[in-house]
């Protein structure tokens, strides 16, 4: 690794993904990382789900507003629509990274064999993916939709000339041993990628106010930058009229759309709101200027991935190997043959090579 860049400009993505239309869908996601480039980013954050190929894009917020029966129309395009890591749209996201020289943190749905998973790719100047993790366990009614993630899509944290960034999706910003994980590994940049997620005004009992958007753009975030000592950038999926009649299952009244919207935050490593909450037609992005040094004040006080914890009284074990259902012997150099599954979906490819099945590898 040679010299970190400390002082550089991020930019959250605060926006309506394409619905419905997979050119649109790869147009937005190109035109914001276009703009950060030209803005002059060195790193841009998009949400949670928030690339996906045509059909029902972004976050599936209706599955938490249907029964089984209803689910099942929705469901069934959803899966037929999500995006094989090893595609041209994906080749498409990267090549817009390599032209921008920009590290971009990507969310989507993704399809593996026959599973859906929420997950992220970290994609640096290059084109090249740095890191591929699944979100580790999905969210109550989202089990519907989503599988786990394995041993080897836990990390999350890398380590690059703009510094040791990370992401996380959703309720993983509020995971406390995740949150142990990336400061023990000296996280100083964070992406706390976000859904599309209902306001406060919706809030009923017996739903916990833990379930709205403004707990988990103005607690849980801030509370992630203050206990990791990092810049937590907050992108947030929005959603428009047009969306909301696309979106909604037959049957169901309409909403506001202004209940999701203007949740797109940026805090710095002290917790403290570095950018106005956009307001709610906002579509866009959000810019901060990132200087690492000022993550010491910080840290110099409470590190908890350094000097302020105690590991001969509390350690915590992170088991980063992939658990196989079908495990296949190598009688030949002896041991088990594994194929790590950033390889398997084609994610470790070269950009300037052709889709090919990854080579298995014994360990």
């Amino acid at each position: 690794m040679g010299p970190v860049l400390k002082k550089y400009k991020a930019v959250a993505v605060n926006a309506e993904p394409g619905w419905f239309n997979l050119e649109e869908s790869v147009r937005r996601t190109v035109h914001w990382i276009d703009e950060a480039g030209k803005a002059g980013c060195k790193f841009i954050a998009f949400p949670e789900l928030s690339d996906q190929r045509e059909g029902i894009p972004g976050y599936p917020y209706w599955m938490w507003k249907v029964n089984y029966q209803e689910s099942l129309p929705l469901l069934k395009k959803y899966r037929e629509n999500s995006l094989p890591s090893d595609s041209d749209e994906m080749r498409r996201i990267r090549e817009a990274a390599r032209k921008n020289k920009i590290f971009v943190s990507l969310g989507y749905s993704e399809v593996d064999l026959a599973s859906l998973y929420t997950t992220q790719v970290m994609i640096n100047p290059a084109g090249e993916i740095i890191n591929h993790r699944r979100k580790i366990r999905a969210t109550h009614v989202e089990r519907l939709v989503f599988g786990d993630g394995t041993g080897d899509t836990t990390e999350s944290v890398m380590d690059t000339e703009i510094g040791r960034i990370g992401h996380l999706n959703c309720w993983e910003n509020m995971n406390p041993f995740l949150k142990a994980y990336a400061a023990s590994l000296g996280e100083q940049v964070h992406v706390a990628a976000w859904p599309l997620y209902p306001g406060k005004e919706t809030l009923k009992y017996l739903d916990p106010y833990t379930n709205v958007a403004e707990a988990n753009a103005d607690l849980v975030t801030p509370a992630y930058a203050i206990e990791t000592g990092t810049f937590t950038l907050a992108p947030w999926q929005t959603i428009t009229t047009e969306g909301i009649k696309l979106n909604t299952p037959p049957g169901k009244d309409l909403e506001d759309p202004h209940i999701y919207n203007g949740h797109g935050r940026i805090f710095g490593p002290d917790g403290q709101n570095l950018v106005p909450h956009p307001d709610k037609d906002f579509q866009g992005l959000l810019f901060v200027d990132i200087d690492l040094d000022e993550i010491h004040l910080t840290k110099s006080l409470a590190d908890f991935g350094g000097h302020y914890m105690r590991p001969d009284l509390i350690r915590l074990l992170v088991d980063t190997n992939r658990k196989d259902l079908i495990v296949h012997e190598d009688r030949v150099n002896g041991g088990l043959v594994y194929r790590k599954t950033v390889d398997r979906v084609g994610l470790s490819i070269p950009l300037d090579s052709p889709p090919a099945v990854a080579e298995l590898t014994t360990e």
